[in-house]
């Protein structure tokens, strides 16, 4: 699914919501099954979230943020698993630098990378694209797609268009506070 909107339509709101990262003021949801209202525990065991700014500490290195990244997520990360994120995510030489050596592309490449420490049901990604070069743009498609291909619903909400984006589903547009279904452009 791709949520697309005007700045400040509020695709980042809708996502950090049904992330359970944001309580909801009024009204009622559902995700995989359990209330937003009171499940958020719950919810978070079946949802990835990767953020538009990213949650990397600078003073760790590539490898010790996914580590640290998959203790918090309970999804805990061996070497190899770690290794293969970075392969994935174009950054094998990165992996013992400190990430306050990295471009914007790498920091994003990093975050994104993180998607992949566990498997979720639903993972949300707030402008994937942004930041990236086509190679890196390219690795996002390609994710989403092992993503699309393990069973994981995949909610997107950005300004710049990927081939992942061009082959979804579902698109929706976020005016006045609502969600209306456009036509997909492919």
């Amino acid at each position: 699914m791709v949520l697309k909107g005007a700045n400040g339509a509020g695709k980042t709101t809708l996502l950090r919501l049904v992330a359970t990262l944001l309580r909801p003021t009024s009204g009622t949801g559902r995700v995989c099954g359990y209330s937003l209202a009171d499940s958020g525990d719950r919810i978070r065991e079946h949802v990835g979230y990767v953020s538009a700014r990213g949650t990397l500490y600078d003073d760790l290195t590539a490898a010790e943020n996914l580590m640290f990244a998959g203790r918090l997520c309970g999804a805990g990360a061996d070497d190899a698993r770690i290794d293969d994120l970075l392969a994935m995510a174009g950054l094998e030489a990165a992996r013992d630098l400190r990430v306050r050596t990295f471009s914007t592309g790498m920091r994003r490449r990093l975050s994104i990378a993180s998607l992949g420490l566990r498997r979720v049901n639903l993972a949300l990604m707030d402008e994937p694209y942004s930041g990236l070069d086509t190679d890196g743009r390219a690795m996002v498609d390609r994710l989403i797609a092992d993503l699309l291909g393990q069973g994981t619903t995949v909610m997107v909400a950005t300004h710049l268009e990927g081939e992942a984006t061009r082959r979804a589903t579902d698109s929706y547009a976020i005016r006045d506070g609502r969600l209306e279904p456009i036509e997909n452009e492919a």
